[in-house]
């Protein structure tokens, strides 16, 4: 026996165990029962100290001390290894019930060890070196349940290596491998305490590849857990099948886009926020999205009092609107894969339609969001397909008392149904999911052929609106795109309007600057959409020269309603500034002729909506045009 080599090894493993109490890890059950390794691969190395010490410092007359020193680090050295085997189960199982039958085969082995050092025989030698040594039945016994443990824990964790990451099996299959090979020389050469080097690379390799707890941290919010850790205790809760709450505080801001100063500011609030529920609550913040903090609680007046902190804080820059959302478990759902779908949705989309401060997720949002993700499988195919239809809605010419241009609306049909998904429901999906330029791409391609095909300008047509989202207008790739189309199909730009939309996605100004004055230069125009609604405002105005500004259509009926005979001063300085301005002016949502005629009075030089025609298919929209023309058969 030599007392060194267990000292560097506990010296290591204590720096292991502080680390973990420094920075608290997920509370799962694999990290508590690897800490649980820790702490007895702790106690067996103390205890082979004061065993090292009894035999080198104390004669043979002390031998009830010997036999309880080497009982004491022979049954925290079995311990140690009956933990390292129950983590590595426990991680195998990771988000299933622990298996008590399984627990109970796992313990027998080493009861069977403790009682052979209760009651067997242990006998007491030195080695040719002078190094103190013990044998007989009991001390075979326990190495051989040692060894049964590690092998056991070895061929389980290959057999069930499809449930761990490749780099955990292994990290578990090289450490293992190391404490077999030490224990087995041990065994077979007397007086050399190499298992002590065993456990602590054991320990260190699945620190360093599996445990260790930066990795569930943000980097930038050192106190707030990761995605990562957030998904692991969620797997575990729902595999035990308990019941709790996420509480979520989402931070949404003036828009979606965030500057980089934005983003500090956003990270800060967070960490304030995170920190104040530490304190006051107890309780740990998980960033479960870039604009989300969760809390796993399960303490119902814990849910309330964060709320209530939520509710009156206050963000001095008045930047960001913290809303408190509940989703309880398992009454609102029973699997993990939908719980964090569902807290994606409400964060990233279903927010931003509310403006209560806080929100108790109940089967109606889930609903919506089951809605939500079949229109976006329906869209992706639909890219894939290339099954966008093109709608066309005339466009009156007050001046010339004709439907000289048209505005191009894409439509997007459900499977197996002569229904149609709104645009209002499969465009903000498009866009979140990056497949808005794909369908601009589709409708202009369209377009274009539409155009040439019929030859659309023989019918008094001058001008083709086409929506150009704001995703597509920050793509250096735009102008050459839309180009190539129009020289395809021999298109003058000039009969090419484009609607901007979604002004808010913009964040590129000098691409956008370029693709915009690129196309002016060829000859086509910009009108600015939804005039008094969304994203359209006065700034808009000054960052380009549009030609026409389309008035929304809820501004429009907001103006003109009776009720509120005072709102049409809101119109008519609306429309006179934006004639002074230099603008033309078209309104959308005209429905009926007293309508029509109030915006006419008011100077509106452009009529578009459903009292003139509906969007209407291309076959449809001919028609209509050869009605204009009294061509109609």
């Amino acid at each position: 026996m030599e007392i060194r080599t267990p000292i560097i090894a506990i010296l290591v493993l204590a720096i292991l165990m502080v680390i973990y109490l420094r920075k608290n890890i997920p509370q799962v059950f694999s990290t508590r029962v690897f800490f649980g390794f820790l702490v007895t691969a702790c106690l067996c190395l103390v205890s082979e100290i004061i065993e090292c010490a009894v035999f080198t410092q104390l004669d043979s007359s002390f031998r009830v001390l010997r036999r309880t020193t080497q009982g004491l680090y022979v049954g925290t050295l079995i311990l140690s290894v009956f933990m390292l085997a129950l983590y590595v189960y426990a991680k195998a199982n990771h988000g299933r019930m622990i298996s008590k039958l399984m627990i109970a085969i796992m313990t027998a082995p080493g009861l069977i060890a403790v009682l052979a050092i209760i009651v067997g025989e242990i006998y007491y030698t030195r080695s040719a070196s002078g190094q103190y040594y013990s044998y007989g039945p009991a001390i075979v016994a326990c190495y051989m349940v040692g060894f049964c443990y590690i092998i056991a824990t070895l061929i389980y964790a290959l057999a069930h290596r499809k449930r761990l990451h490749k780099e955990e099996c292994r990290a578990i299959v090289v450490g293992l491998v190391l404490w077999l090979v030490l224990t087995l020389f041990q065994f077979l050469f007397h007086g050399y305490q190499v298992s002590a080097v065993g456990i602590m690379l054991m320990a260190l390799i699945l620190f360093l590849a599996m445990e260790n707890p930066k990795e569930f941290y943000e980097k930038n919010m050192p106190n707030i857990r990761n995605k990562e850790a957030f998904t692991l205790t969620l797997v575990e809760k729902f595999g035990f099948k308990q019941n709790f709450f996420i509480a979520s505080v989402i931070f949404t801001g003036r828009t979606s886009v965030l500057s980089g100063e934005d983003r500090q500011h956003l990270i800060d609030l967070q960490t304030i926020v995170a920190e104040k529920a530490s304190l006051e609550l107890g309780i740990d913040a998980y960033l479960s999205d870039w604009n989300a903090l969760s809390f796993i609680i399960k303490d119902p007046e814990k849910v309330e009092a964060l709320m209530s902190m939520i509710n009156n804080y206050k963000d001095n820059t008045n930047n960001y609107k913290l809303t408190y959302s509940i989703l309880e478990v398992p009454k609102c759902t029973e699997y993990v894969d939908e719980a964090l779908q569902i807290l994606s949705y409400v964060a990233g989309e279903y927010v931003y339609t509310q403006s209560a401060p806080n929100l108790v997720i109940n089967k109606t949002i889930v609903d919506k969001m089951i809605y939500r993700n079949s229109v976006e499988d329906v869209v992706r195919q639909a890219v894939i397909d290339k099954a966008f239809d093109v709608y066309y809605q005339p466009i009156l010419s007050v001046k010339e008392g004709k439907f000289t241009s048209t505005e191009a609306l894409v439509r997007l049909r459900q499977p197996k149904s002569e229904n149609y998904i709104s645009p209002e429901d499969f465009i903000p999906i498009a866009e979140k999911c990056g497949l808005i330029k794909d369908i601009d791409d589709l409708v202009f391609e369209k377009v274009c052929s539409f155009i040439a095909r019929e030859n659309l300008s023989s019918y008094g047509v001058k001008t083709v609106e086409v929506n150009l989202s704001g995703h597509e207008v920050v793509d250096k790739q735009t102008y050459a795109r839309l180009l190539g189309k129009m020289e395809k199909y021999h298109i003058p730009p000039k009969f090419i309007n484009f609607e901007i939309t979604e002004t808010a996605y913009i964040n590129n100004d000098d691409t956008f600057k370029e693709n915009v004055q690129k196309l002016k230069d060829m000859g086509s125009t910009f009108s600015m959409d939804d005039f008094g609604s969304g994203y359209s405002n006065l700034l808009e105005l000054l960052k380009m020269d549009y030609k026409l500004v389309k008035m929304d259509k809820e501004f429009v009926w907001n103006c003109l309603d009776k009720s509120k005979p005072e709102n049409q001063r809101m119109l008519e300085y609306s429309i006179s500034f934006l004639k002074d301005y230099g603008l033309h002016i078209l309104a959308e949502g005209v429905e009926t002729v007293e309508q029509a005629e109030i915006l006419v009075e008011k100077g509106v030089e452009y009529l578009q909506g459903f009292y003139y025609s509906r969007p209407i298919p291309e076959n449809e929209y001919i028609e209509f045009l050869k009605a204009q023309k009294g061509e109609r058969q």
